[in-house]
């Protein structure tokens, strides 16, 4: 097989993204996970089985950028998906607190989690276009009273899929619950709304805009 080259169009878009990266930023391509963790030094914290080819295609052109891929912490991901949501749902569970370190964070109160907007993050598009996004947090409050800020994936891993799909105690209707609302006439006793991009003063997370949603019982609006 022959040495693979990138093209001036791949080193001119990695540098494009890579200098646009704050330090301790995170940059999400394919099945890979980096973050810039130096002036010049992208670190690649996790990857699947068979991304090995394209990480190794990420550390040439880093290295023709006189960038450095550091790749001795890379956790490896199975292929298999099962095998990788057992991997990354064990790794959850050993989680601590990062202040106190006392601990563990699936022991915290993640129903009363606080999704926030802290900042935005920088992208690139399909078409090489720089792009701003909301960063989206998830604050839970530990036992040592300080607060505890996980990335939205690493809050559905920890809490599940019935917390991460609860909003200031709204929660979505699956499709044939809705069907027998309307079939047996009790849809305008449920006080059910699609969710927008906001509710009041909070906006509301990206995963539950457009989704109609009732709240649960006993829950009254602030």
């Amino acid at each position: 097989m022959s040495k693979w080259e990138p093209t001036e169009e791949e080193i001119a878009w990695t540098k494009g993204v890579v200098d646009n990266l704050d330090i301790g930023q995170d940059w999400m391509e394919g099945e890979m996970a980096f973050r810039r963790t130096g002036d010049a030094t992208l670190t690649l914290l996790t990857r699947t089985e068979r991304a090995e080819m394209a990480s190794r295609r990420v550390e040439v052109v880093l290295q023709m950028l006189d960038w450095h891929l550091d790749m001795d912490s890379v956790k490896v991901i199975p292929d298999d998906p099962m095998l990788a949501a057992e991997m990354m749902q064990q790794e959850a569970q050993s989680w601590m607190c990062p202040n106190c370190n006392e601990h563990p964070v699936v022991n915290m109160p993640l129903e009363r989690a606080e999704w926030m907007v802290s900042g935005q993050n920088r992208y690139v598009d399909d078409e090489g276009n720089e792009r701003l996004a909301d960063r989206w947090v998830v604050a839970i409050t530990c036992e040592c009273e300080e607060l505890t800020y996980l990335s939205p994936d690493d809050y559905y891993l920890i809490a599940g899929e019935t917390l991460f799909y609860t909003w200031e105690g709204w929660f979505p209707m699956q499709p044939e619950q809705i069907c027998e609302a309307v079939d047996k006439g009790y849809w305008d006793d449920l006080s059910a709304q699609a969710l927008g991009s906001s509710r009041g003063s909070k906006p509301v997370p990206p995963h539950m805009r457009g989704l109609m949603c009732v709240r649960r019982k006993g829950e009254e609006e602030e």
